[in-house]
């Protein structure tokens, strides 16, 4: 597990990919992306049940992303799970 401020470095700069996947190819960001999402899955099980929906949700949401080409729907899914993701952990203490 990581702390909670390490957890929303890394949802803060998968943010930053994600709304920059429209101008440059998933490569340039994917390892960001990685990190994130292994962080998220990591810390399942810590904190309250809103964080832990809104980690496994990024988790999927970053997959779904990563695994196949990014269409504007699938940016849009994962833009909104690392929204509450960082909501989530900003509540939580972040």
């Amino acid at each position: 597990m990581v702390s909670i401020a390490k957890e929303l470095e890394a949802a803060k700069a998968a943010k930053a990919m994600v709304d920059a996947l429209l101008t440059r190819p998933i490569s340039t960001g994917s390892a960001e992306l990685r990190k994130a999402k292994t962080v998220a899955v990591v810390n399942l099980g810590g904190g309250g049940g809103a964080l832990n929906e809104a980690r496994a949700n990024v988790g999927i949401a970053l997959s779904n992303l990563m695994d196949r080409p990014p269409m504007p729907e699938k940016i849009n899914n994962a833009k909104a799970a690392i929204d509450a993701w960082i909501k989530e952990l900003e509540a939580a203490g972040g």
